[in-house]
């Protein structure tokens, strides 16, 4: 009986004795040699003590939480004097932000520094959200960050030190798929919408400009790089213009106004045309006369040598009678000169073997007994000076300011007349529509 009261009071004591060493433990600071894979988060588990407590007593940096193997720990006694009420606050609140958190997909050019503030955040809090190394900033498009919430706990140890090697050890399959994620951004296609073909020197701006859309349009359509493609593809959302119906419809405008240009041009060569025929018709009229013309001028030397036994006595009595002009001395003048035609043209020359124009009218008139003189400034003198709109068929026609002409013919009617024209022609009928006589004279 005494011998078991003994053992029962050995073992009291024991039991005692563990359960004050134990609450030693808890109670009083210890330390702890650092183990391979420890954590701070691990110790703070292990012994119930707060990160934050273990790393202000061991001065451990609280951004990287690096601890090293073999290293010894001072551990803090468990805080007792904290109450229940504020350990109950801290849960509520952690609730309250772990209900906050949510998910983002990270999108290409997406960085923590960029979500940090997009959701008013810190880079330091998205690391601890997200198990993240403190000099972790590399993150792929395609991957799902929590943001707004506190740390997860979780039963895997040394998170904090491997996210990074844990998403580079991804299979390769994985990571192809979050970059073809990355790449092919969603884009916006409207129903009202076409294709267009990069060609070379084009430019976004220039192809906008094309269609009528902005610059920002065809970048929400289109996944597009620094520059532009030959050959690239592009998506036009609501166009407002067709390039190809513009430049059809300028092709056409191009194309009906050359018609048009033909059209004028026909028809004004066919005014031409028969303002020549009128001229021609009008020049054969004297023409007709040739004959009886020449057949009252078969006798040139007897019809002279009447005019000028006629004319001796009236050259003392009535000298401004000495040669009288008709009309049908005038048409056999021109009658006369056109004979002449397809003679050439020689410079001097006054015989029907070669004339220059003040060469045939002189012959021309001599036929008929009147002395004009050789040369044009002489033949000026022969007659009245008359305006070219009262000529009369036979009258000269000058060209240049009396006193130093350079061109003399022979009126034929209408608009014509007959001359000599320059070295290399022959004597022909012009058009005074086309060169037109400064002033007429009426040889007397």
């Amino acid at each position: 009986m005494n011998h078991t009261a003994k053992k029962l009071l050995v073992g009291t004591v024991g039991a005692a004795g563990l359960f004050l060493a134990t609450t030693a433990t808890a109670n009083a600071d210890t330390t702890h040699k650092v183990a391979k894979n420890d954590t701070v988060w691990d110790l703070s588990q292990k012994y119930g003590v707060s990160i934050q407590a273990i790393e202000a007593l061991n001065n451990i940096d609280q951004n990287s939480h690096l601890i090293v193997t073999g290293q010894t720990l001072k551990v803090p006694a468990k805080d007792a004097q904290v109450s229940e009420n504020n350990n109950t606050a801290q849960a509520a609140d952690k609730k309250a932000d772990t209900e906050n958190t949510s998910d983002v997909t990270v999108k290409a050019g997406d960085t923590l520094w960029t979500l940090a503030q997009q959701y008013n955040t810190s880079v330091e809090k998205l690391r601890e959200l997200n198990g993240l190394a403190t000099d972790a900033y590399l993150i792929h498009p395609g991957n799902v960050l929590r943001v707004n919430g506190t740390v997860q706990a979780t039963q895997q140890p040394a998170q904090t030190e491997q996210p990074v090697q844990q998403q580079t050890e991804q299979p390769v399959v994985q990571q192809e798929a979050t970059q073809e994620q990355a790449q092919e951004p969603q884009l916006v296609v409207s129903a009202n919408h076409t294709t267009h073909t990069v060609q070379a020197g084009e430019s976004l701006y220039s192809i906008a400009q094309a269609y009528g859309v902005t610059v920002d349009s065809l970048r929400s359509a289109n996944n597009l790089g620094a520059t532009l493609l030959v050959g690239q593809t592009l998506t036009i959302n609501d166009p407002a213009k067709d390039p190809a119906q513009e430049a059809a419809a300028q092709q056409a405008a191009q194309e009906q106004a050359a018609s048009q240009a033909q059209q004028e041009a026909a028809t004004q060569q066919a005014a031409q045309e028969q303002a020549a025929a009128q001229a021609q018709q009008q020049v054969q009229q004297p023409v007709q006369n040739q004959a009886p013309a020449q057949t009252q001028t078969q006798a040139p030397a007897q019809q002279t040598q009447q005019v000028q036994q006629q004319a001796q006595p009236a050259q003392v009595q009535q000298p401004q009678q000495q040669v009288v002009s008709t009309s049908a001395d005038g048409s056999a003048i021109a009658a006369y000169a056109q004979s002449f035609i397809g003679t050439p043209y020689v410079w001097g020359g006054s015989t029907p073997s070669g004339f220059d124009c003040s060469g045939l009218t002189q012959y021309v008139y001599a036929h008929f007994g009147k002395q004009i003189g050789r040369n044009t400034i002489a033949q000026e003198s022969a007659g009245t000076h008359i305006p070219v709109s009262q000529a009369q068929v036979g009258d000269l026609l000058f060209w240049g300011t009396p006193g130093s002409t350079y061109h003399v013919a022979i009126y034929l009617g209408g608009n014509s007349f007959v001359a000599a024209p320059e070295p290399g022609q022959s004597v022909k009928i012009g058009n005074m529509a086309y060169f037109m006589p400064s002033f007429a004279v009426h040889v007397n």
